[in-house]
């Protein structure tokens, strides 16, 4: 049989990629950081066929969107990336092609007399490794912002111009909660009714109206809202008493109160991405702050996905790797494609968050 050729310039040191992957999933540790849709999703198995018929009649979904179509080619780092679309299959991927420094950084490893192999091994692996990185955390952080859009805007996630501008769709996902389950704050939670809002009033009465139908055990919001909750004065005073209501009041010690009461816990939700258009990356925060979401024990639902098109078909001279069910890509291009040698990696995931138990989640508007 033939040695396989690869076409990357790290040659066989792309075998790396996988052996990491393979021995975090070992210890059953997250490799990538600050990635909450995990905690929440499971992954469903991976499918050849995956439409939003299906996922419309099965799941309860009024309006589905894809990042990119089946047939487009993904947005590259640094371009202003591709308008096509094509409403079948979600698509979300991302190429990074190596600087011309990093890449002359690598001739220049490979070229050292001077360096033990080890080290000069060591090296080449760290550079590598740095873009398969920030290519997998894009797409972990494209699942996050579908995911946690949906989930605190009352199971709509819109995809625009501000969060997919190089994807070129303009649409909804719409996971349809229930209208019952949408409660507005009897005061808005504003910096100037501080001293007068009931915030505990409020969300005992989602509890009282959910509790025929589902136990929560945490109330998602944003830092700054439970920054918020701490500072009004019937807070204090309900975690005090009247005598002591000038003392502060800390996240930890008003989730040792709800504790005490047999309470949902309050969860601060912190992720912020940052979305590419063109040159420009802007900074991105998915969760609407505005509202507080209820959530029962549990997994919320389901990352439905697709087997990606190179895993039916793999190319020769691409080095594949992967990170659960996202893709890794490897290789290198030369003058026979036209190109003045670079090196890509590239990951992508077919895969769409779906979020099954919208019926036992419930939403605060803590603004209207």
């Amino acid at each position: 049989m033939a040695n396989f050729q690869y076409s990357s310039i790290f040659g066989e040191l792309t075998k790396n990629v996988q052996v990491r992957f393979d021995a975090v999933s070992e210890l059953n540790k997250k490799l990538f950081d600050n990635v909450i849709f995990d905690d929440y999703l499971d992954w469903d198995v991976p499918s050849i066929g995956l439409n939003f018929e299906e996922l419309i009649g099965k799941y309860n979904i009024t309006v589905a969107a894809p990042t990119i179509g089946d047939m487009s080619k993904e947005p590259i780092l640094g371009s202003e990336g591709i308008e096509t679309l094509k409403e079948t299959i979600l698509n979300h991927a991302i190429s990074l092609p190596m600087t011309i420094q990093d890449y002359r950084k690598v001739l220049q490893i490979l070229d050292s007399k001077s360096l033990p192999d080890k080290t000069k091994t060591q090296q080449l692996i760290n550079l590598m490794w740095g873009n398969v990185q920030t290519v997998v955390s894009s797409v972990l952080g494209k699942l996050d912002v579908i995911f946690l859009r949906a989930l605190s805007n009352e199971g709509v996630c819109e995809l625009d111009d501000e969060n997919n501008p190089e994807g070129g769709v303009r649409g909804s996902i719409s996971f349809n909660q229930p209208s019952s389950n949408i409660a507005s704050a009897t005061t808005a939670w504003t910096d100037d009714n501080k001293s007068t809002v009931d915030c505990f009033e409020d969300i005992q009465a989602v509890i009282d109206a959910a509790q025929d139908k589902v136990v929560f055990s945490k109330i998602l919001l944003a830092p700054s809202v439970l920054s918020y909750i701490c500072r009004t004065t019937l807070i204090k005073k309900m975690v005090w008493g009247s005598d002591k209501a000038a003392k502060i009041v800390t996240p930890r010690e008003l989730n040792e109160y709800m504790l005490e009461n047999n309470l949902p816990i309050f969860v601060p939700i912190r992720r912020q991405v940052r979305i590419q258009n063109g040159v420009n990356k802007t900074p991105y925060t998915p969760w609407n702050a505005k509202n507080i979401v209820f959530v029962p024990e549990g997994k919320l639902g389901l990352v439905k996905n697709a087997w990606a098109n190179n895993e039916l078909r793999e190319e020769p001279g691409v080095a594949y790797s992967n990170y659960g069910r996202i893709r890794v890509s490897q290789w290198g291009a030369g003058e026979t494609q036209n190109s003045n040698g670079v090196e890509f990696t590239k990951a992508e995931a077919y895969a769409l968050p779906v979020i099954t138990e919208m019926n036992g989640i419930y939403t605060l508007k803590t603004q209207d």
